[in-house]
This record gives structure tokens, C-alpha cells and sequence, in this order.
């Protein structure tokens, strides 16, 4: 049985790495599209460009597995089937059971990769591309660490710690410099909220350098008119779906630490883990599609009726997720709904066959 198991396995296996290159070249294909018009601008160049959208196959990778589980799945079973080896198998006294099993046990091989790429790779590899990308077409940003973004604005080097959101930053430091480049003022703010076209700041420090003393204040809160735009700041954030689970959950806990909305970071959590869940149960249904309607038709019937079902998954799940933010589901329901569904009317085909 372990030859079966591995002969099933490299069948699945090619079919799912076919299906990634040719999903995968067609998301490049759109994503330089979406980027070429802002070649030219600063110093973002032609090869930056590239380079950026070199930087985000990973995250395309694991973003885009799911789906080619499932034509991977097809197209590979699709090939035993055509040369009659599932039949063979099924004559040998193979039990459709044993055949769901190795096609999961080589979803569990290619799932740990993508997961590894997922978390350990991607994240880091997103979070260089858009510094790369917001550097080059805006001088104001120096560097981006992995914590936080530094920007100038005007005399003004600002460090934000922390990017909750495109209008809201935490832990601030501000200094402000003379036109002899001298440091004359360092203020420190908790949390800045963008709103009414000025920054909101909360719970501020300031430290004032003068010729021969420092004086400091406090203020609970003051209204500062420039700062950066919340555009500025969407460009070079890190989306909580682009995050490694283990910085989600950091976030989440710096959220609720300080009483701060945490809907969307946990959303992005849990999705770290269905992801994956997903991928295999997409893998799942390619078994009854091949064994039961679909047994006769050719690969191109049995790619078409993947991708149907592949896009009716993803619009399912991205509805009940907007919906369930909307409505304030429980994040883990929202997100896991969409693979039960599928699950169990992929079980039920397969009993019926």
C-alpha cells in the first residue's frame, strides 16, 4: 500500500504544483498590470516594480494553494482515471476510502511547505516589498522596521510604533529639528487617531529643548493639523491577512491591553488556521467529482468544474467574512463555515457513490 500511497501522491502532487505555476503566473501577470502605471514615479522603477512583485510570490503562494488543491486534485486523479488505473485500483479490491487517504496524506505533505512558507517566509517578504514599493515612490519614508514605520514630515522625523489601522497609530515619537538641524523638541504620544483632515493626538509628552534647559508638559490631548496623511501611512502598512499568526496574536493582545478594537486582527487570525483547513477539504471533494459525475469527462470539463466550484468557495467565504465583521459574528464561525459546508456535501457525494 505504501507504493499506492506514494504513486496517488505523486499524481496529486504534480497536478496541485501545475495548477499553483498556472494560477500563479496569471496573478503576476495581473499584479504587474495593477503596477505598471506607477513606473516612472520617484524612483520606482521598472526593475523595482519586478522586484517588488517578486517579493510577494509568497504570500500569492499560500493565498492562492487552496484553490489549486482542489484543480490539482482534479487534474491528478483525472489522469488515473482517464488511463483506467482508478478503475484497476477499485479491481484490486482498493476501497474509495483508501484512495481519499492517500490523496490527503500528500495534502498534509504540500500543506506543511505552503505553511512554513506561509508564516516564516511571507510575512517577512510582503513586509520588505511595501517598504521597498512606499521608499520608492515616497522620499518621506526612511525605513520601515519590523515594529513600526519611520517618516519624515517636513522638520519633523517621526517613529510610529505601532499601525493599528490607515487612521490610527500607537506609541509615537516625534522630534522635531531647527533649520541649524538641531533637535529643539521630542514629544511622545500614545495614540493618534486621523479625523476631520488632523491627527487626534492622546495622552502627549513633549520635551522642549531650549539653549540651556529642557522643560517638559502633558497634555491628554491636542490636535495636531499635519503630521502624515492616513494615505501615506495604507501604502507602507502591513495588512493583518499579510501578518504570521504568532505577530496577529501579539497585536491582538497590544489591542485589548489598551481597550482598542481587535475584530479585524482576530478575523486574520483565525484565518491563519482555516487557510490550510480549507485547502484539504478542497482537496477532499476532487475525489467524488472524479469517482462520480465527472468520472467520464476529460481535463478541461473537470478544470472548468473546479474552477466554478473553486470561485464559489472563495466568494462564499469572503461574504460570510464581510458579513460576519459586519454583524459581529463569532470570528472562528465566520471563517470555518465555508470549509464545513463544502465538507459535508463532500462527504455526501462520496457516500453516494
Amino acid at each position: 500500500m505504501k507504493l499506492l500511497d506514494r504513486y496517488i501522491a505523486g499524481a496529486v502532487i504534480t497536478g496541485t504544483a501545475i495548477a499553483l505555476l498556472v494560477i500563479l503566473g496569471l496573478n503576476i501577470f495581473f499584479e504587474v498590470i495593477s503596477q505598471i502605471d506607477n513606473v516612472g514615479e520617484g524612483t520606482y522603477t521598472l526593475a523595482t516594480m519586478l522586484q517588488y512583485v517578486a517579493l510577494t510570490l509568497p504570500r500569492g503562494l499560500y493565498d492562492l494553494f487552496p484553490t489549486a488543491a482542489l484543480l490539482g486534485g482534479l487534474t491528478g486523479l483525472g489522469v488515473l482515471s482517464v488511463n483506467s488505473e482508478l478503475i484497476a485500483m477499485r479491481a484490486c479490491g482498493v476501497k474509495i476510502s483508501r484512495i481519499v487517504r492517500s490523496v490527503l496524506q500528500a495534502g498534509l505533505v504540500m500543506l506543511a511547505v505552503i505553511i512554513a512558507i506561509g508564516e516564516f517566509i511571507a510575512p517577512d517578504a510582503e513586509q520588505f516589498a511595501q517598504q521597498l514599493r512606499a521608499v520608492a515612490l515616497d522620499k518621506r519614508i526612511n525605513f520601515m522596521g519590523t515594529r513600526g514605520i519611520w517618516v519624515r514630515d517636513e522638520s519633523r522625523y517621526i517613529f510610529a510604533e505601532r499601525v493599528i489601522a490607515d487612521d490610527s497609530l500607537a506609541d509615537l515619537n516625534v522630534f522635531e529639528f531647527d533649520d541649524q538641524r538641531r533637535l529643539v523638541k521630542s514629544t511622545y504620544v500614545t495614540t493618534a487617531r486621523y479625523k476631520n483632515g488632523e491627527w487626534i493626538l492622546h495622552d502627549v509628552s513633549q520635551s522642549i529643548i531650549g539653549e540651556d534647559h529642557v522643560s517638559t508638559r502633558h497634555e491628554e490631548k491636542i490636535a495636531w493639523p499635519s503630521l502624515l496623511t492616513p494615505e501615506l501611512i495604507g501604502v507602507v502598512m502591513l495588512k493583518p491577512d499579510n501578518m504570521s499568526a504568532a505577530d496577529i496574536r501579539q497585536f491582538i493582545t497590544y489591542l485589548e491591553e489598551n481597550g482598542l478594537d481587535t475584530q479585524q486582527y482576530r478575523y486574520a487570525y483565525w484565518n491563519r488556521f482555516v487557510t490550510p483547513f480549507s485547502a484539504l477539504v478542497l482537496l477532499f471533494i476532487a475525489v467524488p467529482f472524479v469517482f462520480g459525475s465527472l468520472r467520464s469527462a476529460g481535463n478541461a470539463q473537470r478544470i472548468f468544474i473546479g474552477i466554478l466550484a473553486g470561485f464559489g468557495f472563495y466568494m462564499l467565504s469572503q461574504m460570510l467574512g464581510q458579513m460576519g465583521q459586519v454583524y459581529n459574528f463569532n470570528p472562528l464561525v465566520a471563517r470555518v463555515t465555508p470549509s464545513l459546508v463544502v465538507l459535508v456535501l463532500g462527504v455526501y457525494a462520496l457516500r453516494r457513490i
